[in-house]
């Protein structure tokens, strides 16, 4: 028996014992011990259990030989609860005993009960040895326990071991997996000689904390004789290498491992796969897939979760049931990326047939499970089954939560996620981000900076998410004040350093849309890394503020830097151009865009053309573009048209644009009242009453015109002719007494926007001062200082008479005053505005 295990030749040497034992002979503590340590060593639990009945027969179970043996085996066995029953039963223990039920812990990652035994042996008088010790720093290491790993360490250096090769590197695998990379680095300085397993504990602990450090002490590790890398080492680095998207690195590493350890190792293979996947090459997974002699479900997860994540869901689906017709069982991993490619795909169908196999084989329970079945049936939009799924967890964490909270904003019920949200013990910041988002989709401006009040007062971290959701919902109301508060608010928490490149384009969306079109320059400007959106967002902003000249340096700027502009390029461009007359410029821009760039021209850039020729006066020209045009003109475009038409006075077009409008779109009140504009300057009042009485018949309604302005941080409303603002006296009389000054500088107020049939008698100047806008900067003149620019903000485009108004009452006051109406800003100043007149 003892020549065969020597030999490790385990089956013949069992053979030998079993064959002893029926030929009666009666074994002794040594055969026993040796049988024990063969079934140990074969992993036979069953033939270990035979062994231990006989030799509790023959009376040996008190033999401390023989029990160190049992001890041993049960931990190779993976059966904790007969080593514990050993252990425990043993009256006679010897240092062996203490080491192997210690070191059989530690295996078992019942380090906290390894830690315990081991200040018990210590209590009971054995001593600290070098099997005991290597040991209890493993279980540091497991706990993730500085502490008393540093107290093993303390010990170390008194006794002169810290710079043995085991203890050593057991202290840079314990510092490593606790985090402390710097103190790892130190301990692995120490050794007087390093083998693979210092230099793997070291790259793992960088490789854990996801530090690209890891790379450079590969490198240095192969200039190392007598030490290789080894597949530990290729794994470690190639989910590094997975976690960064690092392709690159990861074909370098790759051709190493070639060279050196081969590709039969399934560990190494099955990783490759799955960096390959993650980095998007899905051809070379599939490559190293399908050449593996064997593959375990770890290796097809890689290469489902790769389909998956790399949009390709219907090839994930083909090979989650390719998976089961070789035997391998799906578990949680493969059920979560299907049922996400179910989702993906809106497949309701297997996604049902997903959800029975979790129930059948009772896994329900499942954390990950829970959210992506909630997450898939919400947008598959079947969202009662979702609501049934989460009221069925009995104990609901903040994933399964945040994901219903999800659900219910991606379907608009508003309500209902704040109900979620209220509800939750435990709020992360995804969960504050997400109750955010859904109040900012509905506009409850209040709302929205509530909770992100709460979420400050109850110390939630914001992130960038969180920021740029606000900004984006300060962009589009617009709300400047609460925006510049938000820039300061992450300025403060050292959230804003010029290195987000969303987030510096949300910000500067947010101050081009609020008007204050040079913060959002100065934000441009300072960004340390811009991409096509930054680029976009600032040229996008210089349109809006009809800044044509400003959007071309830029739109030029950006080529020379290398950047290519894309379609939202050409769309900014073309309505810049569109809207202060540069026919030009747009058309030599729009030849560009298709010669140059290769670019899909679609329905808006046409509209834009449209617009561009239109506002120019060359109504056929924009119609022949419109007729001709290789795409189905929009709405948008046929509205072009109407604008135009009402601009110039063509009745005839713009009757014609009208009635294609009135049958696309036969809701919209904007069409109706351009062509009731258009009869109205034209003083044809009978076909006025016309459109109007044809809006009544449709049931449209006009949509009426609205300004608001803030004041104090608080908005201000006004309708025409309102008078419920407590101010509104001062208002008028303000108004009032700037008319006389204003016509004495040439204003007369125009008729054209008087827009209904006024007695002969009645004062049209006095019709038009009641105008909303107007009113906004009465407000503003009587509220503001004189230093303190007026913003208004209209949801209709600018009445013609007050934009000339507007001109006249800057020039008067000495006061900057920018409105935003649908279309662009305009900015007056000492009586001349932005837009040139051309708008």
């Amino acid at each position: 028996m003892r020549g065969l295990v020597r030999a490790a030749r385990w089956e013949e040497a069992w053979e030998t014992f079993y064959r002893m034992v029926n030929l009666g002979e009666s074994p002794d503590h040594f055969s026993f011990a040796t049988a024990v340590r063969i079934c140990g060593s074969l992993k036979s639990l069953n033939r270990g259990n035979q062994v231990h009945a006989k030799l509790i027969v023959c009376g040996f179970e008190g033999d401390v030989f023989v029990g160190n043996s049992l001890i041993d085996m049960y931990v190779k066995c993976w059966d904790l609860e007969s080593c514990l029953l050993v252990f425990d039963q043993m009256k006679e223990k010897d240092q062996v005993t203490w080491n192997s039920m210690i070191s059989g812990l530690v295996q078992f990652w019942d380090f906290p009960k390894a830690l315990k035994l081991f200040s018990k042996m210590q209590t009971l008088g054995y001593s600290i040895d070098r099997f005991n010790l290597g040991s209890v720093i493993s279980a540091c290491s497991g706990l993730a326990d500085v502490k008393t790993g540093r107290e093993f360490h303390g010990y170390l250096v008194k006794n002169f071991l810290d710079s043995d090769v085991i203890f050593g590197s057991a202290l840079v695998d314990m510092y490593s997996k606790c985090g402390f990379l710097e103190k790892a680095h130190r301990a692995f300085e120490r050794l007087a000689e390093r083998n693979e397993v210092s230099w793997n504990a070291l790259i793992s602990g960088y490789a854990q904390e996801g530090k690209l450090d890891a790379f450079e002490l590969y490198h240095e590790m192969k200039q190392v004789e007598d030490v290789c890398p080894d597949s530990f080492t290729f794994t470690t680095l190639l989910n590094l290498c997975s976690i960064h998207g690092s392709l690159d690195q990861g074909k370098q590493i790759h051709a190493h491992l070639i060279r050196t350890v081969g590709m039969n190792h399934l560990i190494v293979e099955t990783e490759l796969v799955h960096m390959y996947a993650k980095c998007g090459e899905l051809k070379y997974a599939e490559r190293i897939f399908n050449e593996m002699d064997e593959r375990n479900s770890y290796s097809w997860n890689s290469l489902i979760e790769g389909y998956e994540q790399n949009d390709e869901p219907e090839r994930a689906l083909q090979l989650f049931w390719r998976m089961q017709f070789f035997g391998i069982k799906p578990d949680c991993f493969s059920l979560t990326s299907t049922i996400s490619a179910c989702r993906k795909l809106s497949n309701i169908r297997n996604g049902k047939e997903l959800h029975g196999f979790v129930v059948r084989n009772n896994l329900e329970n499942q954390g990950i499970l829970r959210c992506v079945l909630v997450d898939m049936y919400a947008k598959c939009g079947f969202i009662d089954c979702a609501c049934r799924i989460y009221n069925q967890t009995s104990e609901k964490d903040v994933n399964v939560q945040n994901v219903m909270l999800s659900s219910f904003i991606g379907c608009g019920r508003v309500a209902d996620a704040k109900w979620v949200f209220d509800q939750m013990e435990e709020r992360n910041t995804i969960s504050w981000n997400s109750i955010l988002t859904g109040f900012t989709n509905t506009e409850s401006k209040d709302e929205a900076f509530k909770l992100f009040r709460r979420m400050q007062e109850e110390s939630v971290g914001s992130d960038s998410s969180t920021l740029v959701t606000l900004f984006n919902f300060c962009a589009n109301l617009p709300a400047l004040a609460q925006g510049e508060q938000l820039h300061s608010h992450a300025i403060k928490k050292g959230l804003f350093l010029h290195n987000s490149v969303v987030m510096d384009s949300s910000l500067i969306d947010m101050y081009a849309k609020g008007g204050s079109i040079k913060r959002a320059r100065r934000v441009f400007d300072n960004m340390m890394v811009r991409n096509v959106v930054s680029w976009n967002s600032m040229i996008n902003g210089y349109a809006k503020h009809g800044m044509t000249a400003e959007v071309l340096k830029l739109y030029e700027l950006m080529q020379n830097e290398g950047v290519y502009p894309n379609d939202s390029t050409f769309l900014s461009v073309l309505s810049a151009c569109s809207h202060t007359g540069k026919i030009l410029e747009g058309l030599q821009v729009f030849i560009s865009m298709v010669e140059d760039y290769n670019i899909d021209v679609k329905a808006e850039h046409y509209t834009c053309m449209v617009d561009l020729l239109g506002r120019a006066g060359m109504l056929s020209e924009a119609k022949e573009v419109l007729e001709k045009m290789p795409v189905e003109p929009e709405i948008s475009t046929w509205g072009a048209l109407l604008g135009a038409c009402k601009l110039h006075q063509n009745i005839e077009l713009g009757k014609l644009a009208a009635d294609k409008l009135f049958e696309m779109d036969p809701q919209n009140p904007g069409h109706y009242v351009l062509l009731s504009n258009i009869y109205a300057v034209a003083g044809r009042w009978k076909e006025v009453e016309e459109v109007r009485n044809l809006m009544r018949s449709r049931g449209v309604v006009k949509e009426p015109g609205v300004s608001w302005i803030d004041i104090d941080d608080e908005t201000q409303t006004f309708h025409a002719g309102d008078k419920s603002h407590p101010k509104h006296n001062e208002i008028y009389d303000t108004l009032r007494s700037l008319l006389p000054r204003m016509k004495k500088l040439g204003y007369v107020p125009d008729a054209k926007f008087v827009l209904q049939n006024v007695e002969d008698g009645e004062d049209e100047g006095e019709y038009l001062l009641q105008h909303s806008e107007r009113l906004a900067i009465g407000l503003g003149l009587i509220s503001l200082s004189k230093n303190s620019v007026i913003r208004v903000f209209k949801n209709l485009r600018i009445c013609g008479d007050c934009h000339t108004a507007s001109k006249f009452i800057s020039k008067i006051t000495g006061r900057k005053i920018i409105i935003r109406d649908t279309n662009r800003f305009h900015h007056f100043e000492n009586g001349v505005c932005s837009c040139g007149d051309f708008w």
